[in-house]
C-alpha cells in the first residue's frame, strides 16, 4: 500500500508548528524487544512491582481469547495471568486490583489472577460505545476510563485517519467522555464531550492536583482537563493516532501514536519535542508503561505482538 500523505514522518511533524523537535541519529526500534502475544495494548505495574500487559488476541468480538499476561523486562518471560476476557485494552494498578476497560465491560483482576465485572453499559449514565484507557485515581478508589466516542467515523475505507480539514474530519460527531469508576459506588462523567477531545484514547492523572492529561487520536491533541469544571487545555498539538500518553515527575509528557509508529517526549507546557521512537509501522505504538526507576518506556506493539523497552530519555 502507497503511503499515505497523512502519516509521513515530516507532515507530522511539521504540524507541531513552533516546537523543536530532536530526533534520535538511528531511529532504531528499540533497545530491547520481547514477543508477548497476540495483539498486546497497554502495559502497566502491579502486585509486586509485576508488569502485567493486555492480550486481545483476535479482533473479532466475542471470542473470549484476551488475556492479562506478565512480562519480567529482565528476561522477557511471559506468563498467563488471567484469562477469558474479550478484547482488553487499557490497564491500570489501583493497588488492590489491576482494572481493565474490555470493549464495552470494565474488570477488576485480583493478586490470583480472579477477574470480577466492575462495571457493564448498564452502569454508565450514558449509552456505551467503546471503553478504551484507564487511569488510578490517587488513593486507589476509583479509576478514569475513556469512552473513544467517534472511533467509527475517524478513517477512510483504507483505514488511514480522514486529513484534518477534511469534510468527513469536520463531520466526526462529538461524544468522547471520561468516567470516573470507583470500585464502590455510582459512575460518574467527570470530562464530557468537546472537539478538543474529539476521539478520545489514552488518560492519566496530571501532575497538577484535580487535573487529568488526555490525547485525542483523530487531531493528535494533548489536553488538559481541570476536573473541578472540566475546562480543557490544549497542550500541544499533531501527534495524530495519539493512543497513549504519561508524564514524569518533573512533568514531562510522553505520547504514542498508534497511527505512526511513534513515541515523542515533550515538557509540561507541550514544548522541546523529543522523538524516542519511529519507523515501527502502522497499529502499532499503543498504550505503554513509563518506568521512571528504570528510565524506560516499555511500549505494546500491537501489530508485532510485542513490547519495545525505550529510554525515556535522548540523553
Amino acid at each position: 500500500m502507497p503511503a499515505h500523505p497523512w502519516f509521513s514522518r515530516a507532515v507530522l511533524l511539521a504540524s507541531v508548528a513552533a516546537l523543536t523537535v530532536t530526533t534520535p541519529a538511528v531511529a532504531a526500534p528499540s533497545e530491547v524487544t520481547f514477543t508477548v502475544g497476540t495483539r498486546p495494548e497497554s502495559v502497566t505495574k502491579g502486585f509486586d512491582g509485576k508488569v502485567f500487559v493486555t492480550i486481545q488476541g483476535a479482533p473479532e468480538l466475542g471470542k473470549n481469547d484476551g488475556e492479562v499476561r506478565t512480562l519480567d523486562p529482565k528476561t522477557g518471560a511471559v506468563a498467563p495471568f488471567a484469562t477469558g476476557l474479550d478484547n482488553p485494552r487499557g490497564i491500570a494498578f489501583t493497588g488492590k486490583y489491576l482494572v481493565v476497560a474490555d470493549t464495552t465491560t470494565v474488570w477488576t483482576i485480583d493478586k490470583n489472577g480472579v477477574k470480577k465485572v466492575l462495571a457493564t453499559p448498564a452502569s454508565f449514565p450514558k449509552a456505551i460505545e467503546f471503553l478504551n484507557d484507564v487511569s488510578a485515581e490517587a488513593g486507589g478508589g476509583a479509576v478514569y476510563v475513556s469512552e473513544m466516542g467517534g472511533r467509527g467515523f475517524m478513517r477512510d475505507p483504507n483505514g488511514y485517519l480522514w486529513p484534518v480539514d477534511s469534510p468527513e474530519g469536520a463531520a466526526i460527531p462529538s461524544f468522547a467522555r471520561i468516567y470516573r469508576i470507583p470500585l464502590e459506588g455510582k459512575i460518574t462523567e467527570v470530562v464530557k464531550p468537546s472537539r478538543k477531545t474529539l476521539v478520545l484514547n489514552g488518560v492519566t492523572a496530571s501532575r497538577k492536583p484535580g487535573r487529568l492529561l488526555m490525547v485525542d487520536m483523530f487531531y493528535g491533541n494533548v489536553v488538559e482537563s481541570d476536573l473541578e469544571n472540566d475546562r480543557k487545555k490544549i497542550i500541544a498539538t499533531g501527534f495524530r493516532g495519539a493512543d497513549g500518553v504519561a508524564q514524569a515527575r518533573d512533568g514531562s509528557i510522553y505520547v504514542s501514536s498508534f497511527d505512526n509508529g511513534m513515541v515523542w517526549k515533550m515538557d509540561r507546557d507541550g514544548e522541546n519535542v523529543q522523538v524516542l521512537l519511529s519507523g515501527v509501522g502502522r497499529s502499532t505504538t499503543a498504550d505503554f508503561l513509563l518506568d521512571e526507576r528504570a528510565n524506560s518506556l516499555l511500549v505494546p506493539d500491537t501489530l508485532h505482538g510485542t513490547v519495545h523497552v525505550v529510554p525515556a530519555s535522548l540523553t
